[in-house]
């Protein structure tokens, strides 16, 4: 049996060093982009001059960051259609009403993506900014990670009438705190989006013309 690793495509290596920039916090040499995906430097170098020619990465003398393109394509991405135009309301409102660090959680491979957040404390940036992927179990924020933060997450599925659950709503923060009271209001929070989104998808359907 051959156990030789396919070779990585142009196409495979570019999207890797664009994760790599993403884990760099946005800007990174090439030297640090080369060893973190373990691409030849020569290799990276010209895949990043192509990716600055298409202004989906940007060079600032002899370091890399994120460009203008991928910020445009990124802001065309949706979990499910309206969900983020609809949540980030939601989720000011329920930072508002409970102090705590809100999020739209939404799966990906393997994780959970943090799609769109409201944040109360500025150290809840760093692990909760739009982009970021925490650790899960059984769909749900780990339970170990959340203990090594000193974090309890209250979450609540967001179902369309289906039952199909397309994100959940969270509210983190710091224990000790009442958690009873916090649960239904995250979870009526999550009761209001899966409503909306019905209610927008009715509003566009051709029926309804």
């Amino acid at each position: 049996m051959d156990t030789k690793r396919r070779p990585r495509s142009v196409l495979e290596g570019a999207f890797t060093l664009l994760d790599a920039l993403v884990r760099h916090q946005g800007e990174a040499g090439l030297t640090q982009l080369a060893n973190s995906c373990s691409i030849p430097k020569a290799t990276a170098h010209r895949l990043l001059e192509q990716l600055t020619a298409l202004e989906v990465v940007q060079r600032s003398e002899n370091r890399y960051r994120v460009g203008a393109q991928a910020f445009r394509l990124g802001q065309s991405w949706q979990p499910y259609p309206r969900l983020l135009e609809l949540a980030r309301g939601e989720l000011r409102r329920l930072t508002a009403t409970t102090r705590a660090s809100s999020v739209l959680a939404v799966p990906c491979d393997g994780h959970i993506l943090i799609a769109a957040a409201s944040l109360a404390r500025p150290e809840d940036h760093l692990l909760f900014r739009p982009g970021s992927t925490v650790p899960q179990r059984i769909g749900r924020f780990c339970p170990a990670w959340q203990a090594e933060h000193e974090l309890v997450a209250i979450e609540a599925a967001i179902r369309l009438p289906t039952g199909r659950a397309v994100g959940s709503i969270a509210a983190v923060l710091a224990p000790p705190q009442p958690l009873a009271a916090l649960s239904d209001t995250v979870a009526r929070t999550a009761r209001t989006l899966g409503a909306a989104l019905v209610r927008k998808a009715d509003a566009v359907s051709p029926m309804s013309l």
